[in-house]
């Protein structure tokens, strides 16, 4: 149990803890709200680049990644400012240029010395009837290092895709096993995959966007059966708390209803009355209203709000969007400032 603890302690560290992670790209990442070792694992790739296939010169493809094994030949570095510097590379099927903005010479003989084979990969230009790499991101005298297949994140300015997979496969590599929390029935429902299996598949390259795997519907019943707990947690607290019991008034909230432009729905009808059962009751509401797009949600909430307004007591609606708040307030204006000279404010926050 102790060592669970530990392992858990680790994954909510904060993101210094992961070697090669300094305060810079530490805030960097934070502004993807990514706080902690835990979030970045939950930061999924999007796709995926397969660089384990390597072209010859004359295959190559203009504007797509590729990756190339290549003998650098000549330097060219310019002493007038701004040009780029340059690296005449060739193989037995052809020459090519690596463009380099903004690095040093120093730099640059380092990664691709004379003489020596290199494996490179970058996005293929074509210029002046020659290949071009320009700041190519990935270079080794070992192939092995270059061939892989990498995932593609959204990425926060500052932090490259090396660096990036960089640390997701650190933490991967150090991933702890942790206690399994299921029963046996549950588990073997996805194949018997286990929490630290399913992270590791979850960021495998050729796994992007493979909802329907068990590793994948594991994760996914994780999370909503921990909610569903969390949530069962909340209900039973809130259900102890005691309130002042609202008196509704159906015959006004009647009167709104049959001056929409619209009829409302056997669901929204049900789902109206299931709140109003609620708020006329003397515990307080726990409940979650969930529909699809135009399925009626505002309606029914702003019926509900009117219903506690009209029984004495004030009521805060919030939208995660301006436009979607203007929208609310519009709406309630039209069909309760007007008739009832009901107070309506719109604050910005």
């Amino acid at each position: 149990m102790d060592n669970n603890k530990s392992n858990y302690k680790y994954l909510l560290s904060d993101l210094t803890a992961l070697k090669g992670v300094g305060v810079k790209t530490t805030n960097l990442l934070k502004k993807k709200k990514i706080n902690n070792i835990f979030d970045l694992l939950w930061k999924l790739p999007k796709s995926f680049t397969d660089r384990s296939f390597s072209s010859k010169i004359k295959d190559l493809r203009v504007g797509e990644e590729q990756t190339i094994t290549i003998i650098p030949k000549k330097y060219s570095f310019p002493r007038i400012r701004n040009l780029p510097n340059k690296v005449l590379c060739s193989d037995e099927t052809g020459e090519i240029d690596c463009i380099f903005f903004n690095s040093y010479e120093g730099y640059i003989r380092k990664i691709l010395p004379l003489g020596r084979e290199i494996t490179v990969s970058g996005k293929i230009r074509f210029f002046r009837n020659k290949y071009q790499l320009t700041n190519p991101k990935y270079f080794s005298e070992d192939a092995s290092f270059i061939k892989q297949k990498y995932n593609n994140y959204s990425l926060t300015e500052g932090i490259s895709e090396k660096i990036y997979n960089k640390i997701i496969n650190q933490i991967l590599e150090k991933l702890p096993i942790l206690d399994e929390w299921h029963s046996k029935h549950i588990i073997n429902k996805f194949n018997n995959v286990s929490w630290n299996k399913s992270i590791k598949d979850l960021h495998n390259p050729e796994n992007v966007g493979k909802y329907k795997k068990n590793f994948y519907q594991r994760l996914a019943f994780d999370e909503i059966f921990s909610t569903f707990l969390v949530n069962s947690e909340i209900r039973k607290k809130i259900k102890k708390i005691k309130k002042e019991s609202k008196v509704l008034d159906k015959k006004k909230q009647n009167n709104i209803i049959n001056k929409l432009e619209f009829s409302l729905t056997n669901d929204q009808v049900n789902a109206l009355a299931e709140i109003n059962k609620d708020l006329s009751s003397s515990t307080k509401m726990f409940r979650l209203l969930q529909g699809d797009v135009g399925s009626g949600k505002t309606i029914v909430s702003l019926l509900a709000a009117f219903n506690s307004v009209n029984s004495g007591f004030q009521v805060a609606i919030m939208a995660p969007t301006e436009i979607l708040a203007r929208q609310h307030y519009i709406l309630a204006k039209k069909y309760f400032f007007q008739k009832f000279k009901y107070r309506i404010n719109f604050w910005k926050i």
